[in-house]
Parts: structure tokens; C-alpha cells; sequence
């Protein structure tokens, strides 16, 4: 018998039915509430049992784990996930059942993920459960039927060395978390406050880029500046000095300007290629700008649409979409579709099939849709459709576009003035998501002479840099090799669930500050962002075998043993500074008594109560989710907040017996209006009948009731 070790039940379904030699052969096993398919293929029995991600996790060894445990800890093990995580009790089934099936095969084939996640995952149950020397491997990129009974057919050996690399990488990040957050933990104890913190191998260098675009926005000084414009012909041009720094200047190259001058024309056409297809850090950026769409959301509904078979594996750092894939029969199948048949069309029939790639590759190919449609959810939908444009686009003609270059030249003065015209739409006819703007060129002529109707000088403030967002801020860390294409989402997620960061344009909060500017004080190597490009080449070089895992770790342990031990040596420092900078972002907003509001916790409830504690007595509930403090509200004088829920951002009150609400809430009293006799009225005789059958059925009595004085109505009114 064969196990095939899928890495999802809903992927394991789909493996059966590809490599069945016939779809009405496959049968459901049932274990408990875990479903596995047993198939016949050439006399051999098969069966394809799921996994559901990680079902084993790294824990610590010994008595004495947890807390008070002397650190540097660095004795850890695989453990079963539902042991260590009480979240993840369901695991248990599905282990169960690989276990069942592992001791009853001759040959386990893994077929998870093909990556360094998916190779761990498969790794960790054959290890336990039977000989990985023995193992095979499937290799797809897509869950396209054709391409995973192709995958079943050409079985490639164990990569030992991507295995040892991801192993590597979580027992290092596992390292850093513990040591590191414990260490910090326990010198804020210390100093008489017990609260939890975290702190991770790429949280530290994550944060020191937020923290310090955040400064450099709040010490930005703005400076004045002016811009010269002169109005000529219909067209507003600008003089090419561009900024003066003082209004006399300005005011000089005015009045050495004629009144009248010359335009200079000089046109170009160009070509702009399509844009590379999507790898997985393009597709964030993309979705982000288009959809609001966070880079963790993001890589949740492009796993579905990989899960649906309707595209390629996503976390990809390649812009390569090579022969094999079999492009002309992908877009064929596009074809098919409604709403990209007219592209599809037209590229098969100029036979259009060598794509646009970029310099970027992977073991995977670029992200691309196979062809394959079903239902999809209305976001799963925004982003199959942007991945199908992109991919289309990538077959398609260049943009033609004509530059106009223009001058005003008027005495010793030059203004200059561009447009930019659509020639020829090109690949822009399939990606509607670009974000190129067009200015068609005024009608004027090389030479023409042309007087000056108006002069404008518009006085301007120089401005900070912008804030990162989700999608910028992953881009620039790719750029400087920070973290890898699939934790830097997740690592973005946990700051903003840990109340490091918040906002869409990225803000780091109190206490994100208060923990970065401890580890930058005391042990900067932390949030070093070189240290992690160090361990990343590292990991990187066994994956290559060209470093051993034991050599690496033992640089990581060495490491973590250094600021450790800087830690304990100055804990009362740390402990002391980093509770005043606690004890500061907590003070939320004023109290009314002249305190100072503050965020406390009891249980998993956040409440605000004030510094003057017994004296003063005032508390506000706090709701669940984000909220930043706004204003005091004017008409009670509580603390007023900006709350989001959902894609909504509202003020709020937090005092609920505050007068414009109940104000507000109150209902204004209605005066009657006989609207009902005005129209019953108006009543023709021809409706009559219709509402006396209506009114009859309604009104058909149950029990007897008292009679009423006799009412005059209109005639047309049917009596009831």
C-alpha cells in the first residue's frame, strides 16, 4: 500500500481524483471526523490521508520549562501540535490517522506544499512514523489535475537540505522568542510589574524601520518654498528652477521675464513594456493598492484560490512563466470565460504566447491562473481577477505613448510644461489596475511666439515622508532582504495584534516605542536588521549545502547566550526604564478630576480608570478592536475615541449616560396626521371590490366582540 501525504483535506480530494485511474473508483475512509480516499491505480492500492499544516511544533524539554526556567533555553524538541497548543486539539485526529496509515504502507509519498514549509510539514510525520530515507516527493505548482498526476508519475527523491534549512529556521526563531521575550518579561517583574511582551528574531528589525519612519516624520521641520508660474497660449508653464527657498527670487526671475516669448515644442514616442507577471511581494503591493487588501489577507484568499486549483502557488519570488506550463492551452481555457475572452481570443489568434518576465526566480513560476473556474467569494473573485489581467497583459503589445516636452522662453527665463497622450492602448486593454495617467499635448506649434497672459507665485510647504503602509512596508523589506516572502506578512500581523503598530498608515504606538527603544538602548543588536540578513544567508547556504545546520545554530545560540547574559547584567536598568515608559503609554486621555486616564486590564476585558486611584473613581468600558484617543467630548467631558470596526472608522463617546447621546437616542414626538382618510378618499370605485375582499378576509371575526358606534365613511370606501 502507498500513503500519500497531502498537506489539506480539500488538496487530498483533488490528489485522488487526479491520479485515479477512474473518478468512480475513489472511496471516502472515514477515521472519526477525518476523511482519507483510497484509490487503485496498475493493482496498487493508494491512499491519500491529510495533514492540516504544522501538526508538530517545537516545545521545550525538562522540568522546570516556562518562566521562572534559567535562561538561555535552547534544549527543544518536536512535539504533536495538540499537546503544546490547546487551540489545536483537532489536530489530533488527523495524526492519528497518518499514524494509522504510515504503520500499514510500504511507501509513503509526500505531497505537501512544495516548499520549505511543506517539506518540514511532510517530514516531521514520515520521521515519526516511518523511514524518510525511503520517502518520495511530488513536485506541482498548481493542484491542476494534469499537473498532479504528472507530478505522481515522475516522483523526485527527499531534499534532506530544505528540510534541515526550515527546521533551522524555526528552531533559531524559536530561540530568539523565548529567550528574549522572557528576558524582557522578567526584568519588567523586577521592577514590580508583571505584563506580557514579545519580541522575535525579525519583530525587532520590522519594528526599527516603522519606528524610524515615524520619527523622522514627527522631528520633520517644514520649510517654506515658492513656485513661479506663467500662463501662455492656454497652458500653464512652470519655471524649470522648480522650488525657489525665498519669495524675492521668485519675485527676480519675474521680473526677468519678458511679456511676451517663445514656445519650443519637441515630441517622442515611446514604448512601455507590460508589467512582469505577479510574484507573491507584487501581488501584496497590488492588492493592497487596489482592493485595501492587507498582505495577510492577501495570502489568505490567493491559499483558497491555489486550493480551488484556480491558480498557481503563490508564495513565489519568480517572474518566470516557462514553456512547460503549457501556456497556449491556459489561455485557451481563458478564452472560455466571459469576461476575458475577447484578450484570449485575440492572443490566440495572433498567436501571442511568449509572455513578458521579469529578472526574479524561484523553484515555483510566477503566480498564474490555470484555466480552472468555479464559485468564488466576492474578494476571491477582485483577486483572480487581477492575477488573470496581469497574466494577459503579459502576452500583449506595448503601450505607445507620445511625450511632449514644452518651454516657455521668454528673455532670459525658461517655463517649462509636459504631457503625455495614448498613442496605442496596447497590454492596457487586459490590466485595467494600472496606475499610468494621460494629459493629452495643447495644440502648439515649435517656435510659435506667445505672449504671457498671467504670472502665478503660490507660496508651499516642504513635506515629511510618508508613512509606510502594509504593502510598502513589505515591499521595502524585501528590497533590503528582511525576512522571507511568507513570514514578513504574518510577522506585520502579529505587531498589529500585540498593539506594536496600528492604522493603515502605519503608526507605532506607545508600547511598540516603549519596547523598541529598550532593545535599541540596551542590546541593539536585537533590532539589528543586519544580524537577520546574517542568519537568513546562513539558512540560506544549508538549503545549498554549503553551511551544516550544526554550525549555524550554534552561531545563533551564541548570539542569543551574549544578549542574555547583557540582559541579566543590566535587568534593573532595563526592568526600571522600560515600566516608566509602560506606565506613560498607558496614559490614555484627561481625566475630568485632572488626572490622568490610563489602559488597565482585568482579564481579557480593557477598561480605563485614573492615575488619582482611590481619590478619583471614574472608569470607562473600552470596546474590542482598535481605537485611538480623538478629543474630550464637549458635552460631558469624557474621553472620545476613534473606533474601527470593520472597514468603518466612527467617533465615539465613552461614557454611555453622556447627554448627546441620550438626546440623540431620545424619539421626538410625532403629531398624527389623517394621511389614511385622505387617501382612502381617493379610492375609485374600480379598486373597491378588490380591498373589500381583502378587508373582509382580514377582518373575519374569532370571538365576539362589543359593538362600536356606526363610523360615516367616504362612499367609495367599502363598509366593513
Amino acid at each position: 500500500m502507498e500513503l500519500i501525504i497531502a498537506e489539506k483535506p480539500a488538496v487530498a480530494l483533488k490528489m485522488a481524483y487526479a491520479i485515479a485511474q477512474d473518478p468512480r473508483s475513489v472511496q471516502r475512509i472515514q477515521r472519526g471526523k477525518v476523511s482519507s480516499y483510497k484509490i487503485t491505480r496498475d493493482s496498487r492500492e493508494i491512499i491519500i490521508a491529510p495533514a492540516v499544516g504544522h501538526l508538530y511544533s517545537l516545545k521545550e524539554i525538562g522540568i522546570g520549562e516556562g518562566r521562572d526556567r534559567p535562561l538561555p533555553v535552547f534544549d527543544i524538541e518536536w512535539k504533536p501540535s495538540y499537546e503544546i497548543n490547546k487551540f489545536a486539539w483537532y489536530m489530533r485526529g488527523y495524526l492519528d490517522n497518518l499514524a494509522d496509515m504510515a504503520k500499514k504502507a510500504d511507501k509513503i509519498i509526500i505531497a505537501t506544499d512544495y516548499d520549505l514549509e511543506g517539506d518540514l510539514i511532510g517530514a516531521n510525520i514520515v520521521r515519526h512514523f516511518g523511514n524518510l530515507d525511503k520517502a518520495r516527493r511530488m513536485r506541482f505548482s498548481t493542484l491542476a489535475p494534469s499537473e498532479l498526476l504528472y507530478a505522481y508519475e515522475n516522483l523526485e527523491d527527499v531534499n534532506i537540505f530544505n528540510i534541515r534549512a526550515a527546521e533551522t529556521r524555526h528552531m533559531i526563531d524559536w530561540m530568539y522568542g523565548i529567550n528574549l521575550s522572557r528576558a524582557i518579561m522578567h526584568a519588567l517583574r523586577v521592577a514590580g510589574r508583571g505584563r506580557i511582551l514579545s519580541i522575535g528574531r525579525v519583530q525587532g528589525p520590522f519594528l526599527k524601520f516603522l519606528v524610524e519612519r515615524q520619527r523622522e516624520i514627527e522631528n520633520f521641520i517644514s520649510s517654506d518654498f515658492w513656485e513661479l508660474y506663467a500662463t501662455a497660449a492656454g497652458t500653464r508653464f512652470k519655471h524649470e528652477a522648480d522650488r525657489f527657498f525665498s519669495e524675492v527670487e521668485a519675485a527676480k526671475a519675474q521680473s526677468l521675464t519678458l511679456p511676451e516669448g517663445r514656445i519650443e515644442v519637441r515630441k517622442e514616442k515611446k514604448s512601455i513594456y507590460p508589467p512582469p507577471p505577479f510574484d507573491f511581494t507584487a501581488l501584496q503591493v497590488e492588492a493592497y493598492r487596489n482592493f485595501g487588501f492587507s498582505p495577510i489577507q492577501t495570502e489568505q484568499i490567493a491559499q483558497s484560490l491555489y486550493t480551488n486549483a484556480h491558480i498557481s502557488y503563490p508564495r513565489t519570488s519568480s517572474q518566470k512563466l516557462p514553456r512547460q506550463l503549457n501556456l497556449p492551452s491556459i489561455i485557451e481555457k481563458l478564452s472560455k470565460i466571459h469576461d476575458y475572452n475577447l484578450i484570449a481570443s485575440q492572443l490566440l489568434r495572433e498567436s501571442r504566447f511568449r509572455p513578458r518576465e521579469g529578472i526574479k526566480e524561484d523553484v515555483h513560476p510566477a503566480i498564474h491562473p490555470t484555466g480552472i473556474t468555479g464559485k468564488m467569494g466576492p474578494d476571491e473573485r477582485k483577486l483572480y481577477d487581477l492575477i488573470v489581467s496581469r497574466f494577459l497583459a503579459c502576452f500583449m503589445e506595448p503601450v505607445e505613448v507620445e511625450d511632449t516636452k514644452m518651454a516657455l522662453v521668454a528673455g532670459t527665463q525658461r517655463y517649462l510644461a509636459a504631457a503625455k497622450s495614448l498613442v496605442k492602448q496596447g497590454w492596457l486593454q487586459a490590466y485595467k489596475y494600472h496606475n499610468m495617467s494621460f494629459i493629452e499635448a495643447p495644440n502648439l506649434a515649435d517656435g510659435q511666439a506667445a505672449k504671457i497672459d498671467k504670472f502665478e507665485i503660490m507660496k508651499k510647504q516642504t513635506a515629511p515622508p510618508y508613512r509606510y503602509t502594509p504593502a510598502t512596508i513589505i515591499q521595502e523589506l524585501e528590497e533590503l532582504d528582511v525576512g522571507t516572502k511568507t513570514t514578513r506578512a504574518l510577522i506585520l500581523d502579529a505587531l498589529y495584534k500585540r498593539g506594536y503598530v496600528t492604522g493603515r498608515q502605519i503608526n507605532v504606538t506607545p508600547l511598540g516605542l516603549a519596547v523598541f527603544d529598550t532593545f535599541n538602548k540596551y542590546v541593539p543588536l536585537v533590532v539589528d536588521p543586519e544580524l537577520t540578513r546574517k542568519l537568513e544567508k546562513e539558512m540560506g547556504q544549508i538549503q545549498e549545502d554549503k553551511m551544516s545546520q550544526e554550525d549555524v545554530l550554534n552561531s545563533a545560540k551564541q548570539i542569543i547566550t551574549d544578549v542574555i547574559n547583557e540582559m541579566k547584567r543590566r535587568e534593573k536598568e532595563i526592568g526600571d526604564e522600560l515600566l516608566e515608559k509602560l506606565k506613560k503609554s498607558e496614559e490614555f486621555a484627561p481625566c475630568r478630576c485632572g488626572g490622568k486616564l490610563r489602559i488597565l486590564q482585568k482579564g481579557r476585558s480593557k477598561f480605563l480608570g485614573c492615575t488619582n486611584y482611590p481619590n478619583c473613581r471614574i472608569t470607562y468600558s473600552l470596546p474590542y478592536g482598535l481605537f485611538n484617543y480623538a478629543e474630550q467630548c464637549p458635552a460631558c467631558g469624557a474621553p472620545v475615541i476613534w473606533f474601527i470596526k470593520g472597514k468603518q472608522r466612527f467617533k465615539m463617546c465613552l461614557n454611555r449616560e453622556c447627554p448627546a447621546k441620550i438626546k440623540k437616542a431620545a424619539k421626538p414626538e410625532v403629531k398624527e396626521k389623517p394621511k389614511k382618510a385622505v387617501k382612502e378618499a381617493k379610492i375609485t370605485k374600480k379598486e373597491a371590490p378588490k380591498e373589500k375582499k381583502t378587508k373582509e378576509k382580514k377582518a373575519k371575526p374569532k370571538k365576539k366582540t362589543k359593538t362600536k358606534k356606526a363610523v360615516k365613511l367616504p362612499s367609495t370606501q367599502p363598509l366593513i
